[in-house]
Order: C-alpha cells, then sequence, then structure tokens
C-alpha cells in the first residue's frame, strides 16, 4: 500500500497545474476566498476552482445523501484537475479543465445508478467519487477517456524548474518553529478555533 510520503505534495501539482493554464493562454490569478478552496480567475473573468489529485480519483464531496444536494464541485466555473501522469510520481503532469456542471452531472449520474442498484448502505453515502483510470467501479471510471476533449495541451513535469525548485522546497528540513506553527494551524482548523487558542508543549529531554 502507498503511503502519504509517496505522493507529490499537492503544491508542486499546484504550480504545475498553473503552468499548464498559462501555456494554453489561460493565466490564472488567485482571487480571495475563505476557507482553503482554490479558486482563481481566468482573464476572461470565469472562475476555476483547483483540485490536485495523485491517484487519479477525484472526490467529490456532497453535503447530504441526496440526488439535488450541494456539491464542493459547484461554485465556479471549471474544475481544474490535476495529477501526475503516473499516480504518486514525479514526472509529466495532465490537468483537465471541465466545466463544473458537466462534473456535477457526472457525479451525480454516478451515483444515481449506484443507489439504483440497492447497494447496502444506511443512506449517508456523501462522497461520490470519479475514477480517471478504469481500475474504479463500472459506473464511475474511466473518466480520462470520457473527459478527453477537456486535456490541456502542453507539456509540463514536476521535474520541470519550477516544479523541481518547490520540490525541494518541501522536502527541505523544516525548523522547529515552522514545524510547530502548521501543527497549530491544522489542529486549530480541526477544532474550528483560532491558531492563538491552540497551545503546544514539547519535552526536549
Amino acid at each position: 500500500m502507498l503511503e502519504d510520503r509517496d505522493k507529490v505534495p499537492n503544491e508542486v501539482l499546484l504550480e504545475c497545474g498553473l503552468d499548464l493554464m498559462k501555456q494554453n493562454g489561460k493565466p490564472l490569478t488567485k482571487m480571495q476566498t475563505k476557507g482553503r478552496a482554490m479558486i482563481y480567475a481566468m482573464p476572461d473573468k470565469l472562475t476555476v476552482r483547483i483540485r490536485t489529485c495523485n491517484d487519479h480519483l477525484l472526490v467529490v464531496l456532497a453535503d447530504r445523501d441526496a440526488e439535488d444536494a450541494k456539491l464542493n464541485v459547484e461554485g465556479t466555473d471549471f474544475i481544474l484537475i490535476v495529477m501526475p501522469t503516473t499516480p504518486r510520481s514525479h514526472g509529466p503532469v495532465a490537468g483537465f479543465l471541465v466545466p463544473s456542471e458537466i462534473v456535477a452531472e457526472a457525479a451525480r449520474s454516478t451515483h444515481r445508478e449506484w443507489r439504483a442498484g440497492n447497494p447496502n448502505t444506511k443512506g449517508e453515502n456523501r462522497t461520490w467519487n470519479l475514477w480517471f483510470s478504469d481500475n474504479g467501479p463500472h459506473k464511475a471510471s474511466g473518466f480520462a477517456r470520457k473527459w478527453s476533449a477537456y486535456l490541456l495541451n502542453g507539456r509540463v513535469s514536476t521535474q520541470s524548474p519550477s516544479g523541481a525548485n518547490l520540490q525541494e522546497q518541501q522536502t527541505a528540513p523544516a525548523k522547529l518553529g515552522e514545524i510547530i506553527a502548521i501543527a497549530k494551524s491544522q489542529i486549530a482548523e480541526a477544532a474550528g478555533v483560532t491558531p492563538n487558542a491552540v497551545h503546544i508543549s514539547i519535552d526536549l529531554s
């Protein structure tokens, strides 16, 4: 089983996705948002939500188990899905720029077909995943082929100058203060409090 350390950092994939968009004449500008959503604007003001994934799997979350549920891929004009060509491996990166309404409809229709099969569920399935490979459930796989028309042209790699520099930053030893700051931020987000409310003590004896 592959572990998290085998993954390409999301920051590296994000940088590659931005590079691909620039190569396609659609440079992105970061928008101010609440939370951790990566939402950008194209020069024509159309909005793009960037999603990175190492495993050729787009995770779509619904706010409830219902066909008219609100999905976390809605709210922008497009979804830019960025992934390494070989799962969890450094090298070439692919990007799919798909209209958000098409992504949402795919998630709804595959979930609807899954429910039609009378699965053994308690009715709380709010994760409606879409597999780009052919290795997932039959009704929800093969989206690399289905969405081939949305595959961005251009070449970008995690080993390109921009990607390599960012990867070097990711793997460089972090100072203790930086590690503590990151931990406080993650704990605060999970607990729903501000980072100032989190206190960490360390015993180095």
